[in-house]
C-alpha cells in the first residue's frame, strides 16, 4: 500500500495539475498555457529540435561542477571547523564571495575562459561552493562535544575521529548544505546560459519566449524543475543511508 506521504503528494499534484488546466483555459494562450499543451510542446522538443542533447549536456556539466564544489565546499568547511587559524584568514573571503553575484559576472568568466564547459563550470562551482562551505562549518562547529569526547574515549583521534564521529555528527548539516547547493548551481548554470549561451536550454527558453510561444518554454522550465527535484530526493536517499539514525529519529 501506498505511504501517507505519497497519497498526500498524489492528491496535491492531482490537485495543482487540474487548476492548471482551469486557469490556462481561462487565459490567453500568448500569456499562459495548460498542461495538455505543454506536455504536446514537451513531446515536439524531445522528438523535433536538439532539446534532449541539450538537456544531457547541461546535466553532465552540473554534475561535474557540482561534484567540484561538494569535495571543495566539505573539505574546506571541515578544514575551518578544525583550525582557527584558517578560519580567521578565510572568513571574510568566503563571506565576500557568498554575496557575490556570480551570474552577473557570466559575460566576464567568457572573456577569461571562452564559451565552452569552463565558463560552466566557473558559474556552478561559484554558485554552490559556498553555501555548503558554510553549512558544513556550521555542522561542525554546533556538533555536541560529547560526541567528540566519546570518540576519543574509545581510541580515536586524528583522521579517524572526523570520518568516525565528526563527519556522521555534522551530517544533516552536510546535506543541507548540498541540497541548497543543487538549488543554487542549478539556477546559476541555466540563467548563465541565458545570458551567454547561444546552443543550450537557455537559448532556446529565449527563443520561444521571443515567438510568443508559452507552451514550449513552460515544458522547459517544468522539466529542470522536475529535474532538480529528482537530484534533491535522491539526496535524501543518500542522506538515509549514510544517517539511517536520523530517518528513524524523525520518522522518515
Amino acid at each position: 500500500m501506498l505511504s501517507y506521504k505519497w497519497i498526500v503528494r498524489i492528491i496535491s499534484v492531482v490537485a495543482f495539475v487540474v487548476l492548471w488546466q482551469l486557469i490556462g483555459q481561462a487565459v490567453d494562450t500568448t500569456l499562459f498555457s495548460t498542461p495538455i499543451l505543454v506536455a504536446s510542446s514537451f513531446a515536439n522538443l524531445v522528438t523535433q529540435t536538439s532539446f534532449p542533447t541539450d538537456l544531457l549536456t547541461t546535466i553532465r556539466d552540473f554534475a561535474i561542477g557540482f561534484t567540484i564544489a561538494a569535495v571543495l565546499g566539505i573539505s574546506v568547511g571541515i578544514a575551518m571547523a578544525r583550525w582557527r587559524t584558517m578560519e580567521v584568514a578565510l572568513d571574510p573571503y568566503v563571506s565576500a564571495l557568498y554575496s557575490t553575484p556570480y551570474v552577473a559576472l557570466a559575460p566576464l568568466f567568457v572573456i577569461w575562459l571562452g564559451i565552452g564547459i569552463y565558463e560552466q563550470l566557473v558559474v556552478v562551482i561559484l554558485s554552490s561552493v559556498f553555501v555548503i562551505l558554510l553549512n558544513t562549518f556550521a555542522g561542525v562547529n554546533n556538533m555536541n562535544k560529547s560526541y567528540v569526547e566519546t570518540g576519543r574515549a574509545f581510541g580515536f583521534s586524528g583522521f579517524k575521529l572526523y570520518r568516525k564521529v565528526v563527519v556522521p555528527g555534522a551530517l544533516p548539516y552536510i546535506m543541507t548544505g548540498l541540497r541548497l547547493g543543487i538549488g543554487r548551481g542549478f539556477v546559476g548554470m541555466i540563467v548563465a546560459e541565458l545570458l551567454v549561451r547561444l546552443d543550450r536550454l537557455g537559448f532556446l527558453m529565449v527563443y520561444y519566449s521571443e515567438l510568443l510561444e508559452v507552451a514550449p518554454g513552460l515544458a522547459i522550465a517544468v522539466t529542470l524543475g522536475l529535474l532538480g527535484l529528482l537530484m534533491t530526493e535522491a539526496l535524501k536517499k543518500v542522506e538515509t543511508r549514510l544517517a539511517p539514525w536520523r530517518s528513524s529519529a524523525t520518522g522518515g
